[in-house]
């Protein structure tokens, strides 16, 4: 496979995925990383970001239901990675934040040797189930369980916003080799599609939004002087779901319990937005 080319200065490309589709978008950006990184220190108090704590409670229970029902990636996205950061069967690979393993799984089908870190105790449990306990760690993207240059490559798939994006930042650059890469990937909704846009409106997610949905990492990521440029790539695809499953996916606790203004009737109005398109919900 060929090397990833390098900018001025003999620094790597750096490649960042964008995707849109009808009912959900998958944005991505490899990094490679830019040269050797020096162990970082993270023992002082993390700075403010209030979307931590929102985070923690919203996966502190209904890791089921998000297994069930949230959406995996597309497999032209996991190609991407494999050509862009390189990949093999031999790369070292982290999934972090890992949920209950969704990339982790396409990523194990790469390489076996993707291992998985994943603060919260409920994610793991459904991790250990569908992927294997021995694959998963305890650890938090501001403190990675892992030895310094030890990784290839970090993925991190709908989590990114989630983190104190400066610690993480430089903490992610010290588990990995020098040329290792980092990808960030997003599955977000389209609303270009009115059915979307008016899901949306009902949700409040517009106006209740726990993390800026569509936020542009890029500069955090330069401006750490750790990577190289960011790249930023789009893939459209559709994720076809039957009604349970989109109420579920909707309405999970992981996503609910994170809106701060979230009002009592939502799953009543979101039913009544079912019932209005019986040929679009039709499955039971």
């Amino acid at each position: 496979m060929a090397p990833i080319p390098s900018a001025s200065g003999g620094r790597p490309a750096v490649t960042r995925l964008e995707a849109s589709g009808s009912s959900a978008t998958a944005r991505i950006e490899p990094q490679a990383a830019t040269r050797p990184v020096k162990s970082t220190s993270v023992d002082g108090p993390p700075s403010p970001n209030v979307s931590r704590p929102l985070g923690r409670v919203g996966f502190e229970s209904g890791s089921d239901i998000y297994e069930r029902a949230r959406p995996g990636y597309p497999d032209e996205v996991v190609s991407y990675l494999v050509e862009r950061l390189p990949l093999d069967g031999r790369s070292r690979l982290l999934d972090l934040a890992a949920g209950t393993g969704k990339m982790t799984r396409q990523l194990r089908t790469v390489s076996p040797r993707c291992v998985a870190v994943e603060p919260s105790p409920s994610m793991r449990a459904v991790f250990a189930e569908s992927v294997g306990r021995a694959a998963v760690m305890a650890g938090t993207a501001e403190r990675i369980p892992v030895a310094t240059g030890s990784m290839d490559a970090v993925v991190v798939a709908q989590a990114f916003h989630w983190f104190d994006n400066q610690v993480a930042v430089a903490e992610i650059a010290r588990t990995l080799r020098p040329g290792g890469g980092l990808a960030l990937v997003w599955n977000e909704r389209d609303e270009r599609d009115p059915l979307i846009a008016e899901l949306v409106r009902i949700s409040k997610w517009d106006r209740c939004q726990p993390y800026p949905v569509g936020k542009d990492f890029s500069a955090t990521i330069d401006e750490s002087g750790l990577f190289g440029p960011v790249v930023r790539r789009k893939f459209g695809w559709v994720q076809t779901v039957d009604r349970a499953t989109f109420v579920d996916q909707v309405a999970d606790e992981a996503a609910t319990q994170t809106l701060a203004c979230k009002s009592e009737d939502f799953l009543e109005g979101l039913h009544a937005f079912l019932e209005k398109r019986p040929a679009v919900f039709s499955g039971r």
